[in-house]
């Protein structure tokens, strides 16, 4: 997420936002302009081969993998109105912002490869955690301690990765070996009380930053033992689109049959059968154990279901949404897991006020800020690490909110907001006229009823489980009498991949990889009806 103290940028920010002000009007606009081409179907098949849930990233990945295989017979049902999930941009008079996934993350993944083909990316990347770090009395900190102190941290959190593909006893926690760490490397200096000081408040804007990175509220909930199962795919990071991310959603559903889509149609209950005396190869009721019932009273009968729902959805639905309810190996991985809130709030000016030589502003808090912090009406923006300047449209300003305070900060409104980030500017930064913006626009993943927040992390209740993404790709299978199992429900997304979870080409690998375990299956079932003549 920042530049030379970061290993390899493992700050994948997946992010997260509709548009608190002005959401209808984005969800008009890209009612208009994004979904149209899908046409609104008037009516919905009652039996098909597959259901998909969701047409995110997973939920375009898995249509793709089963059109490219010949399974036509396909529904996607999307609770908004529009096709990406949490990838969300809004266009502006010149240029744009996201309010939802911000780039790529690396180049040897299916994301890439099509924003390449169609020539959909920008010719360049972006760098966060650059200075000045300022103190809230206007207070710059020494460039040279700040990069020894974030080398230091990104040491530790290097050395973290290899509890991953270790069986020796691992840390409770990110944040207990975080802190246990650097409180070894300290008792190692020599430094005045002022100095040492100095180094623990640029700590706490690193435990912040990982808190917002990690989309977790408190990094001792964060597993150290699956810290290091994040890969990275090489190449450049942290990559631009020309014209936004939701052109690569654009480029992902052009070549999808217009009938497959059903937006504003939200899923109510999934109801499947456990066991069946056959599996039939005529259509019969046989054929199609697992049912879907929408919000509007349809029910669609099909053969399978992907779920692609976030983990902040299911945690929330999981009870009520399937009938009977999902194996407790698979809810006790839905609980288990962490889904916080990570939301953007952007600044727009007349002209970039700080001047062209300054991409960003990093706060960095002391100790008293932190204590004093549920006595200021302004608290949510000690949940935030700094304020950082768009590359594309240099007279906005971005700043990243986590946890508790961003999902206090979607409850204030728009006034609020741009008044509590000017005052904090104009303590921050010295011998500049700070002037209010004259406008601001952020996202609300948390009051977004379909997300409930950003993206999924593994926490240390999933080390004691020995639970983690990978067991959320078991499938939930109808057992057929002398003749196996069925795979009526499958679910997918960004928290079901084990090594590149928090990404947009991470969701869509997922839903790719269980797209591929029911070609299979149907491919199995279409050998055994086959006439023996044939």
């Amino acid at each position: 997420m920042f530049n030379e103290h970061t290993r390899h940028n493992r700050y994948f920010k997946m992010v997260h936002g509709a548009l608190e002000t002005g959401w209808r009007e984005a969800n008009r606009i890209f009612n208009d302009v994004r979904t149209s081409p899908f046409g609104w179907p008037a009516r919905k098949p009652q039996k098909c081969t597959v259901v998909i849930v969701g047409a995110g990233m997973a939920g375009l990945g898995a249509a793709r993998e089963l059109m490219a295989a010949g399974i036509t017979d396909i529904v996607i049902l999307e609770a908004q109105g529009r096709a990406g999930g949490r990838v969300c941009t809004l266009p502006l008079d010149k240029g744009h912002i996201e309010l939802g996934a911000q780039w790529i993350h690396g180049e040897d993944n299916p994301i890439y490869r099509v924003a390449l083909k169609q020539n959909l990316l920008s010719n360049t990347t972006s760098v966060e955690g650059l200075g000045p770090y300022l103190k809230t009395d206007g207070t710059e900190l020494c460039s040279s301690l700040v990069a020894h102190v974030s080398h230091k941290i990104s040491c530790i959190l290097e050395d973290c990765e290899e509890f991953a593909d270790s069986s020796e006893k691992y840390p409770s926690s990110v944040g207990q070996y975080l802190q246990d760490r650097f409180e070894e490397y300290l008792e190692t200096c020599n430094d005045a009380p002022e100095e040492r000081t100095l180094k623990w408040d640029i700590f706490r804007w690193h435990l912040r930053f990982q808190e917002i990175d990690n989309s977790c509220s408190d990094l001792n909930t964060l597993s150290a033992k699956d810290w290091g199962k994040y890969k990275f795919t090489g190449g450049e990071d942290c990559i631009n689109l020309l014209s936004g991310y939701s052109s690569v959603i654009d480029a992902l559903t052009q070549d999808l049959p217009d009938k497959v889509f059903y937006f504003n149609t939200p899923v109510k209950t999934i109801s499947w059968k456990k066991s069946l005396s056959s599996i039939g190869c005529d259509e019969d009721a046989s054929q199609y154990p697992v049912s879907v019932t929408c919000g509007d009273g349809s029910v669609i009968s099909a053969s399978h279901v992907v779920v692609t729902c976030s983990i902040g959805y299911l945690k929330s639905h999981h009870k009520t949404m399937f009938d009977p309810s999902l194996p407790p190996s698979l809810t006790s991985v839905i609980d288990a897991l962490g889904f916080g809130v990570v939301d953007k709030v952007f600044l727009f000016y007349d002209e970039p006020w700080w001047g062209e030589e300054r991409q960003a502003f990093q706060i960095v808090r002391s100790l008293s800020d932190e204590t004093d912090k549920n006595y200021q009406s302004d608290w949510w923006l000690h949940d935030f690490t700094g304020f950082d300047v768009l590359s594309h449209n240099p007279a906005i300003l971005l700043a990243w909110v986590g946890g508790e305070g961003a999902a206090h900060m979607e409850q204030l409104n728009e006034d609020d907001v741009a008044q509590h980030c000017t005052n904090l500017l104009q303590k921050c930064v010295k011998k500049i006229d700070v002037p209010l913006p004259k406008e601001i626009k952020r996202s609300s993943w948390f009051k977004n009823p379909y997300v409930k927040g950003g993206y999924s992390h593994t926490t240390s209740a999933c080390d004691k489980l020995g639970c983690g993404p990978t067991d959320l790709t078991v499938p939930v299978v109808c057992e057929i009498e002398n003749s196996g199992k069925h795979p009526v429900i499958l679910l997918a997304g960004e928290a079901a991949h084990e090594s590149h979870f928090s990404t947009t080409h991470g969701a869509f690998e997922s839903g790719q990889s269980q797209a591929r375990v029911l070609v299979a299956y149907q491919k199995q079932i279409k050998s055994k009806c086959k006439p023996v003549n044939e």
